[in-house]
Order: C-alpha cells, then sequence, then structure tokens
C-alpha cells in the first residue's frame, strides 16, 4: 500500500483539449502557427476545437469528480493571458479561476502547469527562448496568473519536460515551433528555458503562501535486466544520468536535474561544448537551483540493459513479444517505476512524484457502446505496482494518470489515444472507457 499521504491524480494539458481559439480574446500560439502547415501533423489536423473543453468545463469536472481523484495537473495557455499589446486578458483569468473553483469546491487540488509548450506567436516573433528577454515576459507572465490564483492554487509546475521543448521544438523541427537551430544557438535556449524556471520558482513563492513548486522534466527507465545484480544497478544508474555522446538523443536528465537540484551544469556538460557555451554567470545558477519540493518526473518507458561479453553496460534489443503502445517509443516496460523514482531521490534526495504516466492504445468504440481497453488497465496496473514497491524506500507522494481525455496528440494529431474518456473529435461526446472505472477503483481501494 501507499502512504497515506500518496494523491492519485490525472493530467491534461491547455493546448490538447481547449479548443476555442478565437474565444474571449485568445491569440495566437505557436502550434496554431505550426499545425497552418498540415505537413507538420500526421493527420493534417488542428487545435482550433481540440476536445472543446473550454466550453465544457462543468463536463470535464464532473468527470473527475466521478473519478474521485485528489488531485487535477491541467496547464494555462499563456494565450489566453496576454495580448500583442503586453495587456491581460482578464477573460482568460476568469476561465480558470472558475476552473479551479469548481474544483476545491468538489475536493480535488488544482496543480497548474504555467507552461506546457503554447508559446504567444508575438513572443516567439520576437525569438521565443533563443530571445534572452524570455525570462521577462516568464516572470511577467507567473506573476499574473499565480497573483490572481495563489489563494486557490498551492501546487505549482513551471515547465513541463525541457527536453521536449529544446529537442523537439527547437533542435529537430517536429513540434511548434518547429525551428533547427545549432548547438550554439540550443545551448542558449536551455539556458534561457532554465532561468524561466528559476524565476517563476521565486515569483510562486512570493506570491502563493504555503506553496509547493517544482517542474516537470521526462525520461526513460534505464533498467537492469536482473533485479539482484547490485553492480548492474549502479551502471543503469549512472547510465541514466550520462549526458551521452549523440547529445540530443538521450534522456538529458542531468542537463535540467542537476542544474535545478545541485546548483550546476554537469562537468561532461561544460566539457562537451566549451567552445559555444553561453554565458553562465554565478547569478544565473543561484536563481536556476531555486529550492523546490518535489521531483516531479513524467515516465512513460524504459528499456532493459545488461552487461555484454565484455563488461561493458548496452542496451537490449527488443524482447520478441513484449508489450508496446500505440506509438513505437512505448515499449511496456514496469520497471521504470521503479527504477526512475529510485534513482532520482537517491541523487537529488526529495520526495517523488510521477507528474504523468500512461498508455497509448487503439481505442473504438464497441456495438455496446462502450470503449474496452484491457491493454491500458494491464499497464497501469503493472506500473503502479512498481511504484507501490519502491514507496517502501523512496518518499513517492503521488501518481498523474496521462490523460484524461483523448485529445490532440502534437504531432500525431488525433490518430493516437491516451485517454481514460474517449472523445469522439467530431461531436465531443465523452465515453468512459473501462480503464476510468478501473483507475476510479484503484483509487477507491488505496484510500
Amino acid at each position: 500500500m501507499f502512504n497515506k499521504d500518496f494523491s492519485f491524480g490525472v493530467a491534461t494539458a491547455a493546448a490538447q483539449i481547449e479548443g476555442a481559439r478565437y474565444q474571449d480574446g485568445k491569440v495566437k500560439d505557436i502550434w496554431n502557427t505550426f499545425c497552418e502547415d498540415s505537413e507538420h501533423i500526421f493527420d493534417g489536423s488542428n487545435i482550433d476545437n481540440a476536445c472543446d473543453s473550454y466550453n465544457r468545463v462543468d463536463e470535464d469536472i464532473e468527470l473527475i469528480k466521478d473519478l474521485g481523484c485528489d488531485s487535477y495537473r491541467f496547464s494555462i495557455a499563456w494565450s489566453r493571458i496576454i495580448n500583442e499589446k503586453n495587456e491581460v486578458n482578464e477573460l482568460g483569468l476568469k476561465h480558470y479561476r472558475e476552473v479551479c473553483e469548481k474544483l476545491v469546491k468538489i475536493g480535488v487540488k488544482p496543480c497548474i502547469t504555467l507552461y506546457h509548450w503554447d508559446m504567444p506567436q508575438f513572443l516567439m516573433d520576437k525569438g521565443g527562448f533563443q530571445n534572452k528577454e524570455c525570462v521577462n515576459w516568464f516572470s511577467n507572465y507567473t506573476d499574473i496568473v499565480t497573483s490572481y490564483l495563489g489563494d486557490l492554487v498551492k501546487d505549482w509546475i513551471t515547465i513541463n519536460e525541457p527536453q521536449v521543448i529544446v529537442t523537439l521544438g527547437y533542435r529537430l523541427g517536429v513540434h511548434a515551433p518547429g525551428m533547427k537551430l545549432d548547438n550554439k544557438d540550443i545551448l542558449e535556449v536551455v539556458h534561457n528555458l532554465l532561468k524561466c524556471h528559476g524565476s517563476a520558482v521565486k515569483i510562486i513563492r512570493k506570491n502563493v503562501l504555503n506553496s509547493t513548486v517544482g517542474f516537470s522534466p521526462c525520461s526513460r527507465g534505464v533498467c537492469p535486466e536482473r533485479r539482484d545484480d547490485i553492480k548492474l544497478e549502479e551502471a543503469c544508474k549512472d547510465k541514466y544520468f550520462d549526458l551521452g555522446d549523440d547529445f540530443w538523443f538521450v534522456n538529458l536528465v542531468s542537463l535540467y536535474s542537476d542544474t535545478v537540484f545541485l546548483g550546476d551544469y554537469p562537468k561532461k556538460y561544460y566539457e562537451m561544448f566549451k567552445e559555444i557555451l553561453p554565458e553562465i554567470t554565478k547569478e544565473d545558477l543561484e536563481l536556476i537551483s531555486q529550492p523546490l519540493d518535489y521531483i516531479y518526473q513524467n515516465c512513460y518507458s524504459g528499456d532493459y540493459y545488461d552487461f555484454d561479453d565484455n563488461n561493458e553496460l548496452i542496451k537490449l534489443p527488443l524482447r520478441l513479444g513484449l508489450p508496446m503502445g500505440d506509438l513505437d517509443w512505448l515499449k511496456v516496460i514496469p520497471e521504470s517505476l521503479y527504477y526512475v523514482p529510485k534513482f532520482l531521490h537517491e541523487r537529488y534526495k526529495l520526495p517523488v512524484i510521477i507528474s504523468e504516466n500512461g498508455d497509448c492504445c487503439h481505442d473504438s468504440v464497441s456495438l455496446d457502446g462502450k470503449v474496452h481497453d484491457p491493454n491500458r488497465i494491464d499497464y497501469m496496473y503493472r506500473y503502479l505496482k512498481e511504484l507501490e514497491s519502491v514507496s517502501k524506500i523512496v518518499p513517492v507522494k503521488g501518481y498523474y494518470y496521462w490523460s484524461l481525455l483523448d485529445n490532440f496528440e502534437w504531432a500525431e494529431g488525433y490518430s493516437k489515444r491516451f485517454g481514460l474518456v474517449f472523445v469522439d473529435f467530431y461531436t465531443y461526446e465523452r465515453i468512459k472507457k473501462d480503464s476510468f472505472y478501473e483507475y476510479k477503483k484503484i483509487i477507491k481501494e488505496y484510500k
């Protein structure tokens, strides 16, 4: 059993569910722009309507209430808060306050993510996270939101998955804003993004009494093939935090989390990029490493590792018949939720919260009008079993299933489904999947 203070939650992101592209003063964001080129999105879709959650707040909060979870993690759309004239959009703030008030009324804690990938386009036009001024932009936005909602919301996450923002958005160009920068410019983006985080932490602490603050990077589990081999486990832990040689295609855990939790970039980072590093001052590092309350981590999958004949650690090939989610990177590796929290806590010494975990399945409505998703249920039980096991030795404080709703899955459009609730993207009808009822049962049993 988990500890009594363990929290079960569910998560979403504004750009993926809200829709309401032209309502109540929202300005264009980078995903609106990115979707204008239909070749960027697998099914040629866009986020103009998404799940229409902006207009279905009561319906979606009723789902959360029925589920019985303790917390709802969702993000604010920056583009609903500030317009091109740097004016505050009161209608946007009012919307999020109503969401928070409704959650508090049903006894569900709101957990707000300030940035889940949807920068206003007018700020991107000024350089986005390449521009050092982004720290001031993000600080201003954070100040507005936390001043307005801080009496209702105590749990805050600054930035979601910096690895994805940087690598997929600014390096490979497969996510918005679709940039393909060289290493020198990318390192500037990394540093600016981390300064945005640190600045936001300071503002949250100032504006929100009794706040808890973190950021939510992502990683794949580096899992030993044999659980009773201490030497192999230590080698896997070293691998988990290593920057690697193919820099943009690894976990990059230490790049972001060492800097945030330990106060400096990894030594290897300085060695790899000594000729092209941005200016990194003592004051920058102090800002970036503001004290946090939790180690949030998004984790869905992983890989198994073992020693080869030369006693070198290697990633094992995909096991024949290994369960897979409906995405090529989503191997079902439940041990990830054992080793990721363990490795993170041993290095950074704070309690752990799994801020995203879930399975993408090929869901459809059956003849009986229901959505049967046994693979997702099996995934959930396997991963929670591992998380429960590690909670005996690591202070694990919470788990957020991703996601409440089927939604816009970024470059995959609406072709992939992670939700506990099936969404018809033409009528916006919501249908609770079997996994919804099973997660409800899990929450009730553990409480």
